[in-house]
């Protein structure tokens, strides 16, 4: 397969895999795109070409899950998140590709464990009840961790359904209230995340052009995820499905891991806007 071919190919089924993983899962399969998308492109390429495949999948989530969201909790974790973006963004831009590559593909292993634990109940999170004054504190924790991590590999969703497990008033932890309520939220982080990777040059023209031929794929799969989800019920139907995206997912961070360390060159200024 040529060059051009594959990484078209590769492009498309990421863009597909973003909205399914968005739209049936809350993001929780997406910790799969960015290291899907560096195995043929350069990572910071790769990180700015998932963005705004990301702030679409959440615009079309609005209208599938309009008012099922809790705005309040989502929104606890948006102050935190934002520092973490910004402080996050400009330590990115300078740092060499071999490293942002290395950083995807530790982030990946490192959440991976975290998510299957989730599933298997080994981490088994139940509403607390917390004090509003507790509740905020936390997320602002939180947020700061999330927008770090959503900045470096958008992997933030492990840490956000976390505290929506903990935090969403029992009965509302069902798929559709999770996703809607992860809507609001990475709505509004991966508008900041548009900002910031605009301003320094990520987030450029070369990146923009690609999106037409990967939208009608992203539709497609949200609205392959919105299916799934509404025939879940209960969302251990699909752990499955999840065990072999996360099978993969630790395949493609091996190979980032592994990848060999280029000769010492300076690492090109992102191109302008």
């Amino acid at each position: 397969m040529q060059d051009s071919t594959k990484r078209r190919t590769i492009a498309q089924i990421a863009a597909f895999y973003t909205g399914l993983g968005k739209s049936a899962f809350a993001g929780g399969v997406g910790i799969g795109v960015t290291p899907l998308m560096a195995m043929v492109y350069p990572a910071k390429h790769s990180l700015a070409l998932v963005l705004p495949l990301l702030i679409l999948s959440d615009t079309v989530n609005f209208a599938l899950y309009w008012g099922e969201w809790n705005a309040a909790v989502a929104f606890r974790l948006l102050p935190g998140a934002v520092v973490g973006i910004i402080i996050t963004t400009r330590q990115l831009v300078h740092l060499p590709e071999y490293w942002v590559k290395k950083s995807l593909g530790i982030l990946a292993l490192v959440f991976v464990p975290v998510q299957i634990a989730r599933m298997i109940g080994w981490i088994d999170l139940q509403p607390a009840n917390l004090p509003p004054l507790w509740a905020t504190a936390l997320g602002l924790g939180l947020g700061l961790l999330l927008g770090v991590f959503s900045t470096m590999g958008h992997v933030g969703g492990i840490i956000s359904s976390i505290y929506f497990l903990l935090v969403l008033p029992a009965g509302e932890t069902f798929p559709a209230t999770m996703v809607a309520t992860a809507t609001v939220l990475y709505f509004f982080v991966n508008a900041v995340k548009i900002v910031t990777f605009t301003r320094t040059g990520l987030l450029n023209r070369t990146v923009v052009r690609q999106l037409p031929a990967l939208i009608p794929v992203l539709a497609v799969g949200l609205a392959v995820g919105k299916v799934i989800n509404n025939a879940l019920g209960d969302p251990a139907r699909a752990k499955w499905f999840v065990y072999i995206m996360l099978a993969i997912v630790i395949v493609m961070a091996w190979k980032l891991l592994r990848a060999p360390r280029p000769e010492e060159t300076p690492d090109p200024e992102p191109q302008g806007a």
